[in-house]
């Protein structure tokens, strides 16, 4: 199953720089890229915010200092294989359990190199895409299944087919399910080289987020 993406990227191969370029920029105009770029940079920013605004009210009304024997006894009770192996798995299938909790759960449990965990997790997310991609090949062979998931997915598969590997990259960096766009590459056939390049702006996502969820809550972790 090709997409009109990778259809209209053969057709311009051949074309000079500037005329794919002008092409390219046409195309996105036209099709509500750029709308649809802006509306998700600011569910980003929201969500950043919303994020730090909830830490910070939460430690008005808790006083986390006071809490540092049960917060250490919640993750101390967690053995770090057990949680790198589950967050795998959900990125691997779903990706339902967003990654920020593990961000702060490896702070919390790993406070001397924090970021060298947020690279871990990193990781394992883009092996979990690459899982979901193969997942989606897997899918291919039962007919039934395939179409299921087209149904309910309909428009994250208009999404592909109108911008393939854009939307790769957006699903990386922002709030769109990377795990379930990742199987519909696989579905879809997308080049997989292109898959791994692309994927490889998880790691932007997972460093802008703990840089930010870090900063709000260094003063009491």
């Amino acid at each position: 199953m090709k997409t009109r993406y990778m259809d209209r990227a053969k057709s311009l191969k051949k074309r000079p720089l500037k005329k794919k370029i002008e092409l390219y920029h046409t195309y996105y105009k036209r099709s509500g890229l750029y709308k649809f770029l802006g509306i998700n940079l600011m569910k980003l920013v929201f969500m950043l915010v919303g994020i730090i605004v909830l830490i910070l009210v939460v430690d008005q009304i808790v006083d986390f200092k006071q809490q540092q024997d049960k917060l250490q006894d919640f993750v101390e009770g967690h053995n770090p294989l057990f949680v790198f192996t589950f967050f795998l798995l959900t990125e691997s299938v779903l990706g339902f359990i967003p990654p920020d909790i593990f961000m702060v759960w490896g702070k919390a449990k790993f406070p001397e190199f924090p970021y060298l965990i947020v690279g871990l997790l990193g990781t394992l997310s883009y092996i979990g895409g690459i899982n979901a991609y193969f997942l989606g090949v897997l899918v291919r062979k039962f007919p039934s299944v395939e179409r299921y998931i087209q149904k309910r997915n309909e428009s994250n598969f208009e999404l592909i087919e109108k911008w393939g590997g854009i939307v790769i990259i957006m699903a990386a960096l922002f709030p769109l399910p990377f795990a379930m766009i990742s199987t519909i590459a696989g579905i879809v056939k997308y080049p997989f080289r292109f898959f791994l390049l692309y994927g490889l702006t998880r790691y932007i996502r997972f460093f802008l987020y703990a840089v930010v969820i870090f900063g709000a809550i260094k003063t009491f972790i």
